[in-house]
């Protein structure tokens, strides 16, 4: 088979994105991450860019593309690197891919337009701030929802077990599997996180036990609660 351009790899996003998450990255690459000619950008990634985007968000030409086999894997220089993988996802939401705005910063009760998502990356020494120096425990057991996928699959219910500085925790009814990314909602927290583990249980309400590290974070109250260190 001919060596085919992976498009999908080229814009940095899965093969079963939606349009506007297409666009998005699109528009994260050549203006927020200036790869555009005019903004300094190199002309061969952007030619290549373009040709993915042009490719992809067209109905007709993304069915063929898509019929003939997709692409395989592409030469190191019909990328953009890891780097720029790493500064999309400082410059769009992690869990649905929109490009979020915040050139500096990030406010830590800011929430993604599209999916609603916290959008400041957890980080160990911020939940240290707002967790382990407070002064009471918070209790263990939550109502907790969670979704999958984008567009968002759910809610479907589960439990907290446990909240700690880096995850958390929770029992589901149904499995989910190891690295994939939900979205959680609980009263403690709003958080986007990357599943651990799944193991089967022995309960009466719930199957499953799901640990889960933190992506990005938002906790409802920082003060009054202590967190656990294990997760």
């Amino acid at each position: 088979m001919e060596n085919r351009r992976n498009y999908y790899r080229i814009l940095h996003v899965q093969p079963d994105a939606p349009t506007e998450i297409i666009k998005s990255s699109y528009r994260t690459l050549m203006q927020k991450l200036r790869m555009h000619p005019d903004l300094g950008g190199d002309q061969w990634n952007a030619t290549l860019i373009n040709e993915a985007y042009e490719t992809l968000t067209n109905p007709g030409k993304r069915a063929e593309y898509d019929r003939q086999g997709g692409a395989e894997p592409p030469a190191a220089a019909e990328a953009p690197s890891l780097s720029i993988t790493a500064a999309i996802r400082m410059l769009a939401c992690v869990y649905c891919h929109t490009a979020h705005g915040h050139g500096g910063p990030i406010p830590a009760d800011a929430m993604c337009a599209a999916c609603g998502s916290p959008l400041q990356p957890a980080s160990r020494q911020r939940l240290e701030t707002m967790g382990k120096r407070a002064t009471s425990r918070l209790a263990r057991r939550h109502p907790l929802s969670y979704c999958h996928g984008w567009p968002l699959q759910g809610p479907f219910s589960g439990e907290t077990r446990d909240i700690s500085l880096g995850g958390l925790q929770f029992a589901s009814v149904g499995a989910v599997a190891p690295a994939q990314l939900l979205k959680v909602s609980c009263d403690p927290l709003t958080a986007v996180v990357q599943v651990v583990a799944c193991t089967a249980v022995d309960d009466p309400d719930f199957r499953w036990l799901v640990r889960a590290e933190y992506l990005t974070v938002c906790f409802r109250r920082s003060r009054g609660a202590f967190l656990s260190e294990q997760a």
